[in-house]
């Protein structure tokens, strides 16, 4: 039996939606496209300061037969979440425009201290930003460097001489 090998590109959203969507309806979010971007559902004023926690379904309720709707479940820092709960209205109706049939019909705010969105814990830590040149001890490093003819090379080898020196990687040599 012969099987046959893509190997196309695929768009990332593609591979993933298999492995996030599971984890959203644990949580009762059947549509991953909530917690992607909080910024359409809650607008640019309260994207950063509110989240959504869970979708709580009533009791009884089918997905085909919805005579009362859902409650969304909303985690927002205490300053915004009087100003979000006024905002009720809109947000509910953003909701449904994205899951695409008007599941929700309530919104519950849970104030929170702190920030509401958390920061993934698996993400890599930002780096420092990197030190100011020393076009001064850059010059002098590539005054050292007769034997390198390539003047890019030149210039790029006395820039990384002068962040190394100045970053202090450079202790002097090992003792032996």
């Amino acid at each position: 039996m012969a099987y046959t090998i893509n190997r196309q590109a695929r768009p990332l959203a593609d591979l993933i939606g298999s492995l996030v969507t599971p984890a959203c309806r644990r949580r009762g979010i059947a549509n991953a496209a909530l917690m992607l971007d909080p910024a359409d559902v809650f607008g640019d004023r309260f994207a950063k300061s509110a989240s959504i926690e869970r979708i709580v379904w009533p009791k009884g309720s089918k997905l085909d037969n919805q005579s009362s709707g859902a409650t969304l479940v909303v985690l927002a820092d205490a300053a915004a979440a009087i100003a979000l709960q006024h905002s009720a209205t809109q947000v509910i109706e953003r909701v449904n425009v994205l899951i695409g049939w008007p599941a929700i019909a309530r919104l519950r705010v849970t104030q929170t201290r702190g920030r509401a969105r958390r920061e993934p814990a698996y993400l890599a830590p930002v780096p420092p930003p990197p030190a100011p040149r020393n076009e001064a001890l850059a010059a002098e490093i590539a005054a050292q460097l007769d034997a390198v003819e390539h003047p890019k090379l030149k210039a790029a080898l006395s820039r990384l001489g002068a962040s190394v020196q100045t970053r202090g990687f450079t202790k002097g040599p090992k003792p032996t």
